[in-house]
């Protein structure tokens, strides 16, 4: 299996990939305008996980890999950002942080409405019902926390 921390940017990301079965970690820097990040995750054998933290403008990215069938964690960069023993940061060691993170189970992740739940949310909002509304009848219907 490969494991993937990402750190992601709007114009690039910085990955560290670990294979499981070699124990091989590597380090990359993709662009997004040149297509280069999606012909990298299009080559990978499914499922990968991938790890990335919250942030605003990765939705495009999230639904190529879910589309490609890899499986996608979002942290909490909050959480992410207090383990980090080192102050001093750079896009290298943010994606081998949250790729450390995911390898020994301690990666903060937070709960994000797949595509289906996506769908239904809006349709809802389109006949008035919030959001709010429907995330506490999911919490008492199925035991999901948001």
């Amino acid at each position: 299996m490969i494991i993937i921390g990402c750190d992601f940017h709007p114009s690039y990301q910085q990955v560290a990939m670990f294979n499981t079965e070699t124990g091989r970690i590597d380090d990359h820097k993709l662009m997004h305008a040149t297509g280069e990040a999606e012909r990298f995750y299009r080559k990978l054998a499914s499922p990968a996980l991938v790890g990335i933290e919250a942030v605003g403008n990765d939705q495009w990215f999230v639904s190529l890999l879910q589309k490609l069938d890899h499986e996608v964690w979002i942290g909490d960069a909050a959480q992410i950002r207090a383990s980090y023993v080192r102050k001093q940061k750079t896009d290298r060691r943010d994606a081998k942080h949250i790729l450390q993170l995911l390898i020994d189970g301690r990666f903060p992740r937070i709960w994000i409405p797949g595509a289906r739940r996506c769908g239904i949310i809006a349709s809802y909002s389109s006949i008035g019902i919030s959001w709010c509304r429907y995330a506490r009848g999911l919490r008492t219907n199925s035991n999901i926390s948001c």
